[in-house]
């Protein structure tokens, strides 16, 4: 996730946080977008996420 910039940074206050164990089918993946406002790139973060964990 820091490769791809995703990963949550306390000083801007915005990224990406996996909040649960490794997931029984290693797709499931339980995150939340974290961002200053509601228009702040929350779904861009989400689709570069998906594109990093491949998810279908």
């Amino acid at each position: 996730m820091r490769a791809s910039r995703l990963a949550f940074d306390p000083e801007r206050g915005e990224g990406v946080v996996l909040y649960a164990d490794t997931p029984p089918d290693g797709r499931s993946w339980r995150y939340a977008v974290i961002g200053t406002s509601a228009g702040d790139g929350g779904r861009e973060r989400e689709a570069v996420l998906a594109e990093a964990f491949a998810f279908g």
